[in-house]
């Protein structure tokens, strides 16, 4: 069985799905965004934004969880969190060579969930772990990686592959508290939380003619059996904080709908959406740079571009929907903060897997 499939797009062009093709004189903002050495600093200037966040007060970076080695003779990387002043304050204190990696807030700020990575034999990839923002009561949850925070923030939905067998990846939500785990979901990869009742996820299977696909599915946490929504396979996709819309990204085209997939309409052309906190904006990637990273953009449920050309993946949205967090991982690991409303970067650190949480 392999990884859920990492997002590897041809060039694309940041406009409606229905607009004329690249290059056409006739197509509407925005105007191509040239790749490679010559792609552009971010727009800096913004379109006119009814939904522009208002200016943040105090450091750009405070609250962000991030991931950082102490020095290069320590192995283990640990959490930092950054502070009001802008300075990074330790959270675990992991040793040896096993690291602390990929940070979660909870919901309430009240606990960081995070991965280290599983190191001595085989089996289950890595382990989560939850731990205070002060470095108190860190706990081993167990097995297991990529974890999600239900929005009550009680519940971890938690995704495995064993690195020995074939066997599919496979969900579970856990309880925090207990440790317990309450649901066994099955196959599936990518899960993420529509509230605190119901879940989504890609689960793979083979075609009639040996082809392996995979297909989105929607499932209560009631007991109830899963649900294939009506998209085409290898569509992604991404809820809206409030689980009334979802994102769907298939083949250089993003579409929004109503939760369960249907009714969609054409917003953007581009991958990897990210919803901001309001529900308001997408941001989404739409090229690469010579360096293999994402060139992001900013659009409106309409589509209509607020800002491009900034670079970086793994995004995250500050709860106030004021920044967005990014990573570069070239030339060498950094976490750069962006103004969510025009792009432009307002702080950077070397570190990695930055997290702010919802």
């Amino acid at each position: 069985m392999r990884r859920a499939p990492s997002a590897t797009l041809l060039a694309l062009l940041l406009a409606a799905c229905a607009a004329p093709p690249v290059g056409s004189p006739s197509a509407s903002a925005p105007s191509p965004v040239p790749s490679g050495a010559d792609a552009p600093e971010a727009t800096r200037e913004p379109s006119a934004n009814p939904s522009a966040a208002p200016p943040f007060e105090g450091h750009p970076a405070t609250g962000l969880a991030l991931v950082q080695f102490l020095d290069p003779d320590n192995p283990a990387s640990q959490v930092f969190v950054v502070e009001e002043d802008g300075s990074l304050r330790q959270v675990t204190g992991l040793d040896g060579g096993i690291g602390a990696t990929f940070p979660v807030w909870s919901p309430d700020r009240s606990q960081v969930a995070f991965g280290p990575p599983k190191v001595g034999f085989s089996g289950i990839n890595g382990q989560v772990s939850v731990i205070n923002p002060d470095g108190s009561d860190e706990r081993v949850l167990g097995v297991g990686e990529l974890q999600r925070w239900s929005p009550d923030g009680t519940r971890l939905l938690i995704h495995e592959k064993d690195d020995v067998t074939a066997d599919a990846w496979e969900i579970w939500i856990q309880d925090v508290a207990s440790g317990e785990i309450t649901v066994e979901v099955g196959p599936g990869f990518r899960g993420q939380w529509i509230d605190d009742d119901t879940i989504g996820f890609q689960r793979g299977g083979l075609t009639p003619g040996g082809a392996y696909t995979d297909q989105l599915y929607i499932q209560d946490l009631d007991g109830s059996e899963s649900v294939a929504m009506p998209t085409e396979p290898e569509t992604q996709a991404a809820w809206s904080p409030d689980g009334s819309r979802v994102l769907l990204a298939r083949d250089g085209s993003i579409s929004v709908a109503d939760a369960d997939g249907s009714n969609p309409r054409d917003l953007a052309g581009g991958f990897d959406p990210a919803w901001s906190p309001d529900g308001k904006l997408v941001l989404l990637a739409y090229d690469h740079n010579q360096d293999a990273l994402p060139v992001l953009a900013v659009v409106d449920l309409d589509g209509r571009e607020i800002w491009s050309g900034a670079i970086g993946s793994t995004p995250t949205w500050s709860p106030d929907g004021t920044r967005i967090a990014v990573e570069l991982v070239h030339p060498e690991p950094m976490v750069q903060v962006l103004d969510a409303n025009t792009g432009e970067v307002l702080w950077e650190v070397e570190g990695s897997q930055p997290n702010w949480g919802s």
